[in-house]
């Protein structure tokens, strides 16, 4: 053997050796054969040695690979070597396509001609591989390795887009090698391919093959992932969301490491936390699941998922993820409503998890897009009620939860109590109370929070403001109790470190508070009075002595005084007074009188102060009716008081009470001193309510002593300069009596009309009309007289008795002057209202009121009667008697009602006039004038005729006449009788003898 044949057989073996080691690597059943020496298992024995390398890059090493295994095919080796060589050159020349096909195509550099013609390379190239795997299958069909080529052949054919072929090179595969290592892979690429030639049943059984097979990790999360996209594409679509369960559940299990080390939890999970690829596929899942469950129940298709796969290993670590991507994704399609539910349904679902508490963030967020403020509100009550200091959630929630909640408890608290702060102010009566005591719950809730360790760094304001609203809200809502003690504990038990000034402003404000609710609850605790008035004088002593620079302490000392005054404690009094005095540098008050002192000039507040302590002394010396030293202390007093003040008039008007009570007392024994020490108020405090009353009161005391004009004197300016006072309202009143007892009626009566003119109706209006009426009467002024006589007739209908006198005496001014029509007038008045008044009461009709009744009745009907007898009967009589008879039945309608009054001053006359008046028409009927056209006969029974008209009424007259004189058996004596007799004497003498009949006048004539 030649030594280029010794070469070329060592080559040959150590190319053999080097495949077995190649084909190792792909195919682990071969490396159980022969245990023959590998290229390294020679490069071990000989790593002691150095071998000089030679950089290359992976196409150069391909390609140099690719010559060696060439030139061994062409030395003719033994089958089983060849058949090794032709199987690792075309791993090789795999190998090299799969690495240099497309990486040039990343040149953005290359033209596009020059990307053509690399892609017809790279397609030359793959046709070649597959010609080569399909030349060693059928040139080898039963070679182990066949496993492998084929597996590569179907890759290629579908990298050719040759999907029904390498579907079929897939099943062959598989059907001839049912546990091949390639077992996942291959139905995950059966399972694709049947996705994409959307068969989906199909692409359904090999997802769930890859998911049982072993070895199946680097296909089994795209598995699920398609398993589930095809569940979905055949609209199953309840299966497509167990199936991205699971999908969301493998990536969790294969990101272990990364949840460990982001030390992720259900509180902080989130998908985009995982690795870049795990993200991804997440994203993608979570966005197919949320538009399965769009087109289901959305959110409750959600919870029932969720509920139903509580199992799984990671599902409480993520399903807050699904929730919040729902709710996303319906946001994104303007479902806001549906995300609304959807937030909604998760908080409902774990109402305790931070993840409920955080989706109601979420959802305020939602609401507060939509100006959704009412649900808002309730939302953040809720949130509140739910989460706060006294609920499940708190009690259990780690520290890290409780901070994460804190800012929105205090956010949310503090809004909701404030905002019924604000509405509280808002209310009024029961309301108002309830209000604040809705408010002062509230502020209680967000205290708690805020005065929590852990709130102090979250805070942006200072809690005492708040806890002063909490104090003012208990005392609006009548709490005084718990008011005070809010109050107290600002104001003295405070120990924060940094006092700034708003806490020392607040806390002194506080403190006076306590000063003010002490008072409240003595007004409600009456059995606890004395305890209670003890705890106001040391709450006022306490703030004195805190803040004796503060006016409210001298304001308190001012009322301190008060109750000494009240309980005419002097000597504490006193002492109050000098405190308040000496605080401004004013000599204490003397108990002597003209020690006067000297104003200091002093400021508004401090001149109050002074005044009000002083005014109490005063007072006090008044009370003690010490009027004279009262004058000297008023004095003073007024000295710091601001005139423009109400304090100032009541502090004038007490010094003119001084002096006006020194006149009260001598007014008896000394009462012309009296009137000028009460015309002394006015000169020394003329604007003084007293000074007015001084002046009336020295009226009153002239016209006690019957100094008429002195008075007239007094009253008459005082009226003058105070026209519209309300004392001014009597001195008309008193003026009239001046002047009434002077005799000056008329001007009596002007005072009167005064009165008049202001009263409101009543009777003092009505009276003093009527009088004054009277009074121009007496000053011999009758048109005034009649005039105001007419206003009261038509202005006062009632008392009837006075109404009815009124009327007479306007007819009286009528008759006086000869206008009978309006004398008339007016005795119709009386006995209209005389009727009216019959009907609504009778009693009120007395003796008098039937007299003018029957006075007006009586002259109406002599009126009617003088009418009658001036009527003449003529020819033709039916006319002229017609007449005669009308006004005779308006007599007797007037004589009748005198009748009806029944008063004997009246009715004989009446009655005795009633007669006469039928006897005169009988006459009047015989004497008539007779027709002028009638012969002697027709005139003779013309006569007859007169006489049988004429005689009823002659037997009516005598009728009447003798019930006239029957007057006289009841021991009526009268003239009007007397003529009756007299009548009856010359009518018919034999009538004397009839009985006594009471004839009612009949209203017509028979």
């Amino acid at each position: 053997m030649s030594a280029s044949s010794h070469v070329s057989s060592a080559l040959i073996i150590g190319c053999t050796l080097f495949l077995s080691g190649c084909f190792s690597s792909g195919q682990a059943e071969l490396t159980q054969q022969g245990k023959r020496a590998s290229l390294s298992d020679i490069a071990n024995k000989s790593s002691n040695k150095h071998v000089p390398s030679v950089a290359m890059t992976q196409e150069q090493r391909a390609t140099a690979l690719a010559s060696i295994y060439q030139q061994l095919l062409t030395l003719e080796p033994d089958p089983e070597v060849r058949t090794h060589v032709e199987y690792r050159l075309a791993q090789i020349n795999t190998e090299s396509f799969e690495a240099q096909s497309y990486a040039d195509l990343d040149d953005e550099s290359l033209a596009d001609s020059q990307v053509l013609a690399q892609l017809t390379k790279n397609d030359a190239a793959l046709q070649q591989l597959i010609d080569q795997y399909r030349q060693l299958l059928q040139g080898y069909p039963q070679r182990a390795e066949n496993e492998h080529i084929q597996y590569q052949l179907a890759k290629a054919l579908d990298l050719q887009g040759k999907q029904d072929e390498s579907l079929a090179e897939v099943e062959s595969l598989l059907q001839q090698y049912p546990q091949t290592g390639y077992l996942a892979e291959l139905n995950f690429r059966r399972g694709e391919i049947y996705y994409n030639l959307q068969n989906y049943p199909a692409a359904i059984s090999a997802y769930q093959q890859v998911l049982t097979a072993d070895n199946n990790q680097k296909y089994q999360l795209n598995s699920l992932y398609m398993l589930g996209w095809s569940e979905f594409k055949l609209n199953r679509l309840a299966n497509a969301d167990n199936a991205f369960l699971q999908v969301f559940e493998a990536i969790i299990a294969s990101e272990q490491n990364q949840l460990k080390s982001a030390q992720l939890t259900a509180d902080n999970f989130a998908f985009d936390k995982l690795s870049s690829r795990a993200q991804n596929l997440a994203i993608d899942t979570q966005r197919v699941l949320s538009i399965s469950l769009s087109q289901q129940l959305q959110s409750q298709s959600l919870v029932a998922l969720v509920n139903d796969n509580q199992s799984l290993p990671y599902i409480g670590l993520y399903q807050h993820v699904l929730f919040a991507n729902l709710a996303t994704f319906l946001l994104d399609k303007k479902l806001d409503h549906d995300a609304q539910l959807t937030y909604q349904a998760y908080i409902d679902f774990t109402p305790n998890h931070i993840w409920a508490a955080r989706f109601s963030l979420d959802l305020l967020d939602l609401y507060q897009r939509q100006g959704k403020f009412a649900a808002m509100h309730k939302l953040k009550n809720v949130y509140v009620n739910q989460y706060g200091l006294n609920s499940a959630f708190w009690l259990n929630a780690s520290t890290a939860h409780q901070s994460e909640l804190l800012p929105h408890l205090l956010n949310f608290s503090d809004e909701h109590s404030r905002r019924l702060y604000a509405d509280a102010q808002t209310q009024q009566g029961k309301a108002r109370v309830l209000a604040f005591s809705q408010a002062a719950s509230a502020l209680s809730t967000y205290l708690q929070l805020a005065t929590l360790p852990q709130a102090k760094a979250l805070l942006s304001k200072d809690i005492v403001n708040d806890q002063y609203l909490f104090a003012d809200a208990n005392f609006e809502a009548q709490q005084y109790q718990a008011a005070l003690d809010s109050y107290y504990a600002i104001a003295y038990e405070n120990t924060q470190a940094n006092h700034t000034a708003a806490l020392a402003k607040i806390q002194q404000q506080s403190a006076y508070a306590t000063t003010v609710t002490i008072r409240e609850l003595i007004e409600q605790h009456q059995p606890q009075m004395a305890e209670l008035i003890a705890k106001r004088n040391q709450l006022d002593k306490q703030f004195i002595t805190q803040y004796p620079q503060d006016e409210r302490a001298l304001q308190l000392a001012s009322n301190a005084a008060q109750y000494s005054f009240d309980s005419q404690d002097m000597a504490n009094l006193k002492f109050y007074t000098d405190f308040v005095l000496q605080a401004y540098g004013i000599a204490p008050l003397a108990n002597t009188s003209n020690s006067v002192q000297t104003a200091k000039p002093l400021s508004d507040a401090a001149r109050k102060q002074v005044q009000f302590v002083s005014q109490l002394y005063a007072n006090s010396l008044y009370q003690q009716e010490q009027y004279s030293l009262a004058e000297d202390a008023y004095t003073l007093a007024l000295q710091y008081t601001d005139q423009r003040t109400d304090t100032w008039t009541e502090m004038r008007n007490l010094l003119a009470s001084s002096i006006y009570f020194q006149a009260k007392a001598v007014k008896h024994t000394e009462p012309s001193l009296a009137v000028s020490q009460l015309l002394r108020v006015a000169q020394a405090v003329p604007e003084s309510q007293y000074a007015l009353n001084a002046e009336l009161d020295a009226a009153n005391l002239l016209l006690e002593q019957q100094r008429w004009q002195d008075a007239i004197d007094v009253l008459k300016p005082f009226q003058q300069r105070h026209p519209n006072h309300e004392f001014s309202a009597a001195i008309p009143a008193k003026l009239a009596q001046s002047y009434e007892a002077l005799g000056q009626w008329d001007l009596a009566a002007e005072q009167l009309l005064l009165i008049v003119a202001k009263e409101d109706s009543g009777a003092l209006k009505r009276e003093a009309l009527y009088t004054a009426a009277e009074y121009y009467l007496k000053a011999g002024d009758n048109n005034n007289a009649l005039n105001t006589f007419r206003t009261y007739a038509k202005t006062y209908p009632q008392p009837f008795d006075v109404a009815q006198e009124v009327r007479f005496k306007m007819s009286e001014f009528y008759r006086q002057s000869g206008d009978a029509n309006k004398q008339y007038y007016w005795f119709r008045q009386i006995l209209s209202f005389d009727r009216q008044q019959l009907q609504t009461d009778a009693n009120a009709i007395q003796t008098r009121q039937a007299e003018l009744a029957s006075i007006a009745a009586f002259a109406l009907g002599e009126a009617e009667q003088r009418s009658f007898a001036a009527i003449k009967l003529n020819a033709p009589l039916q006319k002229s008697l017609k007449r005669k008879q009308d006004a005779m039945k308006k007599a007797i309608g007037y004589y009748q009602q005198v009748l009806d009054f029944q008063l004997a001053k009246y009715v004989p006359h009446a009655t005795y006039n009633l007669a006469e008046m039928y006897r005169q028409l009988a006459s009047d009927m015989m004497s008539s004038q007779r027709p002028g056209d009638l012969d002697e006969l027709a005139l003779e029974e013309y006569e007859i005729l007169l006489e049988e008209l004429a005689y009823p009424f002659e037997e009516k007259a005598i009728e009447i006449h003798i019930s006239n004189t029957q007057r006289a058996w009841d021991n009526i004596a009268d003239q009007w009788i007397d003529k009756s007799f007299e009548r009856l004497a010359q009518m018919s003498p034999a009538l004397y003898q009839k009985q006594e009949l009471m004839h009612e006048v009949v209203d017509a004539i028979h």
